[in-house]
């Protein structure tokens, strides 16, 4: 009976006034584990925190500084930068000028091989009267004293390396001094490579 009385919790009461009375304090919740652990993860989600942004800000550093050296460098070598700018544009206008130069010369040996061409395969009654040229072929007119060397024309003209394909486009009779004669058009295409180095001749 006695032990049963020491489990018993005993009740305070406090008779005195009120201006006379202490407040005691409480602080047995400070014991509680749920406030413990709670106090234990909000201080360790605090450290993380800190340790990030220590992390975060060293790392920022640390690349502002790699950017800042490697704007002192190119900075430093931007002389030589500006210099090989100039080389390269200088070296676009002499590329430009040689290709110029190099087409003059190519259009100057082509043209030269192709009339060398046209007239060495005429045939002795026949001369050209007028020649219209586009980029890869020719309109070339014609003036026989006998039909059958518009043929042999053409078929010369074949034979030669730097043409590619002739067609007889208009052939009609036609009076030359009183004398019969047969005026004839002819459509000449030759070969894109002729005056190249790799080219026809």
């Amino acid at each position: 009976m006695a032990n049963q009385q020491k489990d018993i919790p005993l009740i305070e009461i406090n008779l005195l006034p009120t201006e006379f009375r202490r407040t005691k304090f409480d602080l047995s919740w400070l014991s509680d584990m749920r406030v413990v652990w709670s106090t234990f993860a909000l201080i360790l989600v605090a450290l993380i925190q800190i340790l990030i942004y220590i992390y975060v800000t060293d790392t920022t550093h640390e690349l502002e500084k790699a950017v800042e050296q490697t704007r002192l460098a190119v900075e430093k070598e931007r002389p030589l930068l500006d210099r090989i700018k100039d080389l390269e544009e200088k070296l676009a206008v002499v590329k430009r000028k040689s290709d110029a130069l190099r087409s003059i010369q190519v259009s100057r040996k082509r043209w030269v091989i192709l009339f060398e061409d046209l007239s060495t395969a005429l045939p002795q009654g026949t001369w050209i009267t007028g020649i219209t040229q586009t980029t890869e072929q020719m309109d070339i007119n014609c003036a026989t004293w006998n039909f059958s060397e518009v043929a042999l024309y053409m078929l010369r003209l074949e034979q030669k390396e730097s043409v590619t394909g002739v067609t007889l486009t208009s052939i009609s009779a036609a009076k030359v001094n009183n004398d019969d004669a047969y005026n004839f058009s002819l459509k000449v295409a030759f070969n894109s490579q002729l005056g190249m180095e790799d080219g026809v001749r």
